[in-house]
């Protein structure tokens, strides 16, 4: 008979991480469907949990300065006192390094990368821009503590809107309807609004503008004027905005978190890569997908690992390069059979 353990995954960056690393928390499951799994996320990220169907607790981080200090010493007490079996984080910064190493778990799994790694009892390198996915990386994690569970274990992201969830996103009318998620926190990681208006007088049918609520007055620009064209930023929780995208007949996302929700929900999607590259390890993982990058090639893409506030060249070109048509056209590709 197996051996119920208690296990604590760790990932206290933005959505698009913690999406990501559901991927780690379905390998884990399908292995050993016997443990307790808890997770430990920022606020308010705690909500891409809600009703989860084999996640036992979820430990929220406030990370507002206010509160950041003492809400980490919390932490560390309730980690501690959970006398967890395994902890396995995915984050790679000092603060979950150090309370990985104080919760005192028998085996500590993490990133080489991190500055606490010498705490960690199994770790491998994360290493950027070979090809290898990130949900890859995060098995390779899991097999290095356990590589007969892991070692040919093959998992996706995986989310789990409830009921009403899905009944918001309905209200919204999402269901079959085309997603466009036009922001992105980094500047260079979107495509110009001047062209996604281009790409929106294009498209026929329904389409969804979709994002964080800071991406209302974004959206407010685009839906002007086009009445096929509606405003929804802001209005789903973070499960609803997964039920939206688990109805829609497919998704057109920068490479930011609603990419990696997509991925998650298996929802068709159309990736677009400014500044970025997929190889990096972030790219689509739905079963139909398509990404589109700019052309031709330019010496200065990749201009680093993460998105940037502006570009260093002054002229973002792999934005402005990066073709109305060809996005069009991998839509109509993407959503084959489906009036977009």
């Amino acid at each position: 008979m197996a051996t119920t353990r208690s296990i604590l995954f760790i990932q206290t960056a933005f959505l698009g991480d913690v999406v990501l690393a559901t991927s780690a928390l379905e390998a884990w499951h399908k292995a050993h469907p016997s443990d307790l799994l808890d997770v430990l996320v920022r606020r308010p990220m705690e909500g891409v949990f809600e009703a989860h169907p084999f996640v036992r607790r979820v430990l929220a981080w406030d990370k507002r300065p206010r509160f950041k200090g003492r809400d980490w010493r919390r932490l560390v007490r309730e980690t501690r006192k959970a006398r967890y079996d395994v902890v396995v984080n995915l984050h790679r910064h000092s603060s979950s390094g150090v309370l990985t190493a104080l919760s005192m778990a028998p085996a500590r799994l993490g990133y080489a990368n991190n500055p606490l790694a010498w705490r960690f009892t199994h770790r491998i390198p994360h290493q950027w821009g070979e090809g290898t996915h990130e949900v890859q990386r995060h098995v390779d994690l899991l097999s290095a503590y356990d590589s007969q569970a892991f070692g040919q274990a093959v998992a996706n992201p995986k989310l789990h809107p409830a009921e009403h969830h899905r009944a918001e996103a309905d209200a919204l009318e999402a269901r079959g309807a085309l997603l466009v998620m036009p922001g992105s926190q980094w500047a260079t990681k979107a495509w110009p609004e001047g062209q996604f208006a281009k790409l929106l007088d294009r498209l026929q049918g329904r389409v969804l503008l979709m994002g964080a609520p800071s991406e209302h007055d974004l959206c407010a620009r685009l839906a002007q004027g086009r009445n096929h064209v509606v405003n929804c930023a802001g209005a789903l929780s973070l499960l609803g905005l997964a039920a939206a995208v688990g109805m829609a007949r497919g998704v057109v996302a920068n490479d930011s978190a609603p990419l990696h929700v997509a991925s998650a929900m298996n929802t068709p999607t159309v990736a677009l890569f400014a500044s970025t590259v997929p190889r990096f390890g972030f790219g689509p993982r739905a079963s139909k997908h398509k990404v589109v990058e700019p052309t031709p090639e330019l010496a200065c893409r990749p201009c680093g690992v993460h998105g940037r506030k502006r570009c260093p060249e002054g002229h973002f070109r792999c934005g402005w390069e990066l073709s109305v048509e060809d996005v069009n056209q991998a839509i109509q590709e993407v959503c084959a059979g489906d009036e977009v």
